[in-house]
């Protein structure tokens, strides 16, 4: 992505978090998979909204406009005051507990309900051992992942 598209996307991140009546200025990273939009505001926890939704709407609506308006086919994330970073350090932790119980039980593992793009980091961190598989059940919003230990003939 063209630094002059990043600005311009920028730009209206921050104009559409002003017509929402809220304060906020937007720094871009360069991140290991594309650009990162993060924002820093008081009002980050309605940004943010519950389990990160107000967040992902942004995202795909900033996602639509880059493509729509500045040609941007780049992905690229939005963050608020580092939150998907934080959020993603937990979804790992929470994962490595829930390997360490599998292995030490043998017994399958339920976590907690998340939204598509948690389970994804879930899947990918768990992808690294071959020992496990798993698997997404249920039906939004409450779509989980399942953590099990593969059949012998299967490792």
């Amino acid at each position: 992505m063209e630094q002059d598209q990043a600005q311009k996307i920028a730009e209206f991140i921050k104009e559409t978090i002003a017509k929402m009546g809220i304060a906020a200025d937007v720094d871009i990273e360069d991140g290991l998979s594309g650009k990162i939009f993060n924002i820093a505001s008081p009002d980050s926890n309605l940004l943010i909204g519950q389990h990160g939704a107000n967040l992902y709407a942004l995202q795909i609506l900033a996602h639509a406009v880059g493509l729509k308006h500045f040609g941007v086919a780049e992905r690229f994330s939005i963050d608020v005051d580092d939150y998907r970073r934080k959020r993603e350090w937990f979804l790992r932790e929470t994962a490595k507990k829930a390997l360490e119980q599998v292995k030490r039980t043998h017994k399958p593992v339920m976590l907690e309900p998340m939204p598509a793009y948690e389970r994804r980091v879930v899947h990918a961190y768990l992808s690294e051992d071959f020992s496990i598989e798993t698997e997404s059940i249920g039906n939004e919003p409450n779509r989980r992942i399942v953590i099990r230990p593969k059949a012998r003939g299967e490792i």
